[in-house]
């Protein structure tokens, strides 16, 4: 590629990194003001910690205030004391079973007789390509 053609593209990659410096600080922007609206409704609205209240305004918009808890817990203390006290724990286990990737690009590569098997039972999608921007 020939250094005029090398500037054009870094030309058009600047103005580019501009485009993007500016949406992000819009998007920044409508994101406090929306969080902001969010918090004032919340507060003119009152429910109970896990409630939720739906009023509808005189244009027929609706808007619902939802209010819930998050829970974190020291699961293997709590299985310990109640263990020693004889009870059972609030405890629930989860198991999950998902493709190991590694493992699937391994029989790509290495086993195409028994990848030929396996991919009729995967889909591969490209994730959406992410851009960074560092401004100084």
């Amino acid at each position: 590629m020939d250094t005029l053609a090398k500037d054009s593209i870094l030309y058009e990659i600047q103005e580019l990194a501009y485009v993007l410096e500016n949406a992000k600080e819009a998007e920044a922007l409508a994101k406090r003001g929306r969080v902001d609206a969010e918090e004032q409704i919340a507060a003119l609205v009152p429910t109970e910690d896990t409630c939720q209240k739906t009023i509808t305004l005189d244009n027929g918009t609706k808007i619902t205030v939802k209010r819930g808890l998050s829970y974190k817990a020291d699961v293997q203390a709590i299985e310990k004391v109640f263990n020693e006290l004889e009870q059972v724990a609030p405890l629930k286990s989860k198991t999950t079973v998902e493709l190991d990737v590694k493992g699937y690009e391994y029989y790509r590569k290495e086993e195409p007789e028994f990848f030929g098997v396996l991919s009729q039972y995967v889909t591969v999608t490209p994730k959406k390509v992410a851009v960074s921007l560092v401004v100084k």
